[in-house]
């Protein structure tokens, strides 16, 4: 919804607009609560599907063989006191196909301010574990598993490090939204990929539906979409989602195929212990893969 013109008094705008704003703020802090606070870890099982691909009758379809990777992921959260963002761990690795067996990832995100986010990468062919010190680094050279999501797309995104504006309402899929523009603060920008990400929340569930990014030129570079919404543990979960380069005509689309909320996670397992000791992580998660919902 494009915004109607407004003929008011200057004074009167300059009290609209922080209102404005600040709505937008509290929609995206509720949307944050309802993915990142509203449990404190998970197990998950997931496929991706990524391929380039066609449109014909405005109808995508894979122009190649699929790349099918299944992963097993593992998560914590950790509140940080007096800080409303949450810092988060993540351990990814890839069970299937054999030849890729054992490529895992750890991630670190953090709640406090001008700390970037750590990522480290194990490939067991090259029994080495390579570490990049901030998302951005890696956007266009380090695609998680060769997918089209990057490292700075699977991070978790800190209230603080964007501005909002409320551009209006939109249906997507069925159900109403809002459409909100970010737009990375000046220390944001030197870090990420993107100059602003438009997003559309769903106005019942808090949920992230669809998502339009912007590259550092200003063109539109990517869309994320929610294709399925499930509750799982009393939580609002995206369990089919995808996302579409549409400069490289490539798509990534992935599919929860077991999902476990709220679990004990061992906080030792979300070290680089686990990128390289086999036989620790397979112990580990024998015990984790039995809580996950099948």
């Amino acid at each position: 919804m494009k915004h109607a013109r407004i003929l008011f008094a200057t004074a009167l705008l300059a009290i609209a607009s922080p209102a404005i704003a600040q709505d937008a703020r509290q929609i995206i802090v509720k949307a944050d609560q309802a993915a990142n606070h509203s449990y404190m870890s998970s197990i998950r099982v997931m496929q991706f599907t990524t391929c380039r691909y066609n449109i014909t009758d405005g109808k995508l379809s894979c122009r190649e063989k699929p790349r099918v990777i299944k992963v097993e992921s593992v998560h914590r959260g950790y509140d940080v006191k007096g800080l409303p963002d949450r810092s988060n761990k993540a351990f990814d690795v890839i069970i299937e196909p054999v030849n890729e067996k054992g490529t895992s990832t750890l991630s670190y995100s953090y709640a406090e301010d001008e700390k970037d986010s750590d990522f480290w990468i194990y490939l067991p062919a090259l029994a080495k574990v390579k570490r990049i010190v901030s998302v951005s680094d890696s956007n266009e050279s380090g695609a998680l598993f060769g997918s089209e999501l990057s490292t700075e797309d699977a991070d978790v995104r800190r209230i603080k490090d964007y501005t909002y504006r409320l551009l209006g309402q939109e249906t997507v899929r069925g159900r109403q939204a809002w459409m909100i523009e970010l737009t990375p603060t000046a220390y944001r920008r030197t870090r990420s990929y993107y100059s602003k990400i438009v997003v559309w929340v769903d106005k019942e569930r808090s949920i992230l539906l669809k998502e339009d990014l912007y590259d550092r030129s200003g063109r539109h570079y990517k869309q994320r979409t929610a294709l399925n919404v499930e509750r799982i543990d009393g939580t609002w979960i995206v369990t089919k989602g995808s996302m579409n380069n549409l400069f490289s005509k490539r798509i990534t689309m992935w599919d929860e195929r077991g999902t476990k909320l709220n679990v004990d996670i061992d906080d030792e397992f979300l070290s680089q212990r686990s990128l390289t000791d086999f036989a620790y992580r397979e112990r580990m998660m024998a015990k984790y893969r039995g809580y996950i919902r099948k």
